[in-house]
């Protein structure tokens, strides 16, 4: 009876170990929107997926209608990935992507060596000593980098495009400038942007002969002119070009 209340009372210290554990992807959690953006769902079927390449797998999700709401990145040992979802699930995203890479990798045959030197320290160098490993030795000084990307999925685009101001530096005089336009760095697919033509390295000058030299202004002048047609003048291969796109209308 004595040995089955210890063990009810480790499991109970256990759980309260376990519970008062932090969720890293959660206490390094910055958020990249300015606004509350989250799930147009109240309960969403939040997915995981192990990210391959940062720059790719944003781009794909903006094209597919989504926008970041924020990113979690640390170093440490390793944390299982559901971490990164329970967080996602937390602040109602829809998508999150896990990245993580092995900082300090050893070879087993290197990491074995040294444990054997460990072991025989501790031995006092005892010849016949016998020495157990366990996967979790082998393991044990391994550091990984994590980085989380959390997505929500966007309402029907008015016009379905994502833009940025390009500055350039002057070599001569280390002065910032600002380029004329706004540089498209995702088109959503099937909205009117895409429709019209509008790709990806673009650079739109104007909207119905409105200038847009900021990513402000550029939406305030999509708002006002939802449900209507709009004309569009922008680069592509340093060639100006124009054409019409019919907004969409919330």
């Amino acid at each position: 009876m004595q040995f089955k209340h210890i063990f009810i009372l480790l499991n109970f210290v256990s759980l309260l170990v376990v519970a008062d554990e932090t969720n890293l992807f959660q206490s390094n959690y910055f958020t990249q929107s300015n606004h509350s953006l989250h799930s147009m769902q109240n309960k969403p079927d939040t997915k995981i997926y192990a990210g391959m390449n940062k720059d790719k797998d944003n781009t794909r999700m903006l094209e597919d209608g989504y926008d970041l709401m924020g990113t979690s990145s640390f170093q440490g040992p390793f944390v299982e990935p559901n971490q990164a979802l329970k967080h996602a699930q937390s602040i109602q995203a829809d998508v999150v992507f896990v990245y993580d890479r092995k900082m300090n990798e050893m070879t087993r045959s290197a990491r074995l060596r040294q444990i054997h030197d460990e072991m025989k320290k501790d031995n006092k160098g005892e010849k016949n000593a016998v020495i157990e490993i366990s996967e979790a030795d082998l393991d044990k000084n391994s550091k990984f980098e994590f980085y989380a990307t959390y997505w929500a999925k966007l309402p029907q685009p008015i016009f379905g495009v994502h833009v940025i101001k390009l500055v350039t530096k002057n070599s001569d005089t280390k002065e910032k400038q600002k380029e004329p336009g706004l540089k498209v760095i995702a088109v959503i697919k099937d909205s009117p942007a895409f429709k019209a033509g509008i790709e990806k390295g673009d650079v739109v000058l104007k909207l119905n002969d409105l200038n847009v030299d900021s990513p402000e202004d550029f939406s305030k002048v999509v708002q006002k002119n939802q449900g209507t047609k709009v004309s569009i003048k922008y680069i592509r291969d340093d060639e100006e070009k124009i054409a019409t796109a019919e907004l969409n209308k919330r």
